[in-house]
């Protein structure tokens, strides 16, 4: 499964729907784990990974974003061809559904042509991925509860975020006091200044 999910055929590749079936299980299989926990891809389709991946992406303002178009289109195309796959090109393979054999056959002597870009999908899914977690880094205090991944290194990137916002803000009021300070002086000299003339004027 491993070795066909990640040698999926090229696009116009003519195969047998029973190797049809393999690789378009391996590929779904894989690039369901670009997010759920192995446990839950078992019993996710790529069809819950395109709601939650859509799902995710709008709260985070991302929907209409190239890499979520990219993404869409992409696992759109797949969800449809695994459909077709399933049915038959023509729908020749949905009557034989009640007969094992019959089924059985047609799967080993009936070819099925990929038009799905296996690799193009699963660099479209990252990308797709990869800016959702940079998105969810920025703002969000909980987004490693959407993400496989582990969370010392985004709890590390916020933290040190952190820091050098902090950092940021103590250096911009001291400016700011300085700053009062020497309006302060300027409009206190000036002042003189004014009283000196007029003791002057009318010494």
């Amino acid at each position: 499964m491993g070795k066909t999910a990640r040698t999926f055929p090229e696009p116009g590749t003519r195969i047998t729907y029973r190797e049809a079936f393999e690789a378009y299980d391996g590929l779904e299989e894989r690039i369901l784990r670009l997010v759920f926990e192995p446990g839950f891809a078992q019993s996710a389709g790529a069809y819950d990974l395109l709601q939650t991946i859509e799902g995710v992406a709008e709260k985070y303002g991302l929907s209409g974003t190239e890499e979520m178009t990219r993404a869409r289109g992409s696992l759109r195309g797949f969800v449809c061809e695994k459909t077709s796959l399933a049915n038959g090109s023509n729908g020749e393979r949905f009557p034989l559904m009640e007969s094992p054999e019959e089924l059985g056959e047609f799967d080993r002597t009936h070819h099925f042509e990929v038009g799905v870009d296996g690799e193009g999908l699963v660099r479209n899914l990252e990308a797709a991925i990869a800016l959702i977690g940079r998105e969810a880094d920025r703002f969000d205090e909980y987004a490693d509860v959407y993400s496989a991944n582990p969370v010392a290194t985004r709890r590390s990137a916020r933290e040190s975020r952190r820091r050098e916002g902090d950092k940021a803000d103590r250096w911009f009021a001291r400016a700011m006091v300085a700053a009062m300070c020497c309006l302060a002086a300027v409009c206190a000299l000036h002042s003189v200044g004014e009283i000196v003339m007029i003791v002057r004027l009318f010494g």
